[in-house]
């Protein structure tokens, strides 16, 4: 068992592990004898989420402690809050994730086993430093969207999850695609702007947006940048062929489409349209969105 020397005293390494007892189909706690047995050189302290916001400040007390880790259960939900506590702490926590929702967008681009099992083997382990994003006074680990779809996909509920899984995020998708409504936006980035009625504008930093790759498969945790996709209202005939390309990663080919790539986006609308971060309905245009580089080390398979 490793031991530590501070001033004569013997201590060990201290770890936070925060569940989301709602997760993974309501079994987030079955897992909570492995990952202690996996974490046997660690003192682990266990805290269950019970309402909104209760990830966000278990993490900060972990930092304000000074926690050596802190491994966060749960879905995107659980991952966003966590990392809402952490980011920009005079202390950060190495940080391990046990994906156990719907998406596990950045488990997938950490190469972090959607299997529990072998993601709680990971603890502990290999880490690396992976960027984070900041959008006005949030923090998100994934993904901004802002449009009908992105609405429609943050208001998937608990229950829909639950019963559906990713299923549930393409019905509401799909319905939204349909009704292909359209908001007018004006996006600055690189000294460049943008106005557009856009039908969806997305800001993600990783090569996993909704569990596909091929949207963003060049971008990498750590390349300091994020990545924007503008995809602009069309008719209904197209909406499905934009749709195709936007999924396959064929942009180029796609008038309707435009990616750019910046460290600092600026975002403004005429009517408050709500953004979409990591999920969730969480906060209201105008926007500025920062990447902090490097920012966070995880545990994860290198």
């Amino acid at each position: 068992m490793k031991k530590y020397i501070l001033l004569g005293e013997i201590y060990m390494k201290k770890c936070m592990v925060i569940i989301n007892p709602s997760s993974g189909k309501e079994k987030a706690l079955e897992y909570e004898k492995k990952i202690i047995a996996q974490l046997h050189n660690y003192e682990v302290v266990m805290k269950e989420t019970t309402g909104e916001g209760d990830a966000t400040k278990h993490a900060k007390k972990a930092c304000d402690e000074h926690y050596d880790t802190v491994i966060l259960v749960g879905g995107d939900g659980t991952l966003n809050e966590g990392i809402n506590g952490i980011a920009e702490q005079p202390h950060r926590p190495v940080v391990g994730i046990v994906p156990l929702g719907t998406v596990n967008d950045f488990a997938r681009a950490l190469n972090i086993s959607l299997n529990p099992d072998e993601a709680i083997a990971l603890l502990g382990g290999r880490t690396r430093k992976a960027d984070i994003g900041k959008v006005n006074n949030k923090y998100f680990t994934n993904i901004i969207a802002i449009g009908s779809l992105a609405e429609a996909v943050g208001e998937v509920s608990v229950e829909q999850k639950t019963s559906l899984g990713a299923l549930a995020y393409l019905l509401e998708g799909v319905k939204a695609a349909i009704e292909n409504d359209s908001c007018n936006i004006e996006i600055t980035a690189n000294g460049q702007t943008y106005k557009e009625d856009i039908m969806l504008f997305i800001c993600v930093l990783t090569n996993s947006v909704g569990s596909f790759r091929q949207i963003n498969e060049d971008a990498d945790t750590s390349d300091g940048l994020l990545h924007g996709f503008i995809v602009k209202s069309t008719n209904t005939l197209q909406v499905v062929g934009t749709a195709k390309n936007l999924i396959t990663g064929n942009h180029e080919k796609d008038d309707n489409i435009t990616k750019f790539d910046a460290q600092e986006i600026q975002i403004n609308a005429d009517e408050a349209l709500p953004l979409n971060v990591d999920g969730d309905l969480i906060s209201q245009l105008p926007a500025k969105i920062t990447v902090l580089h490097n920012h966070i080390e995880f545990y994860c398979n290198n």
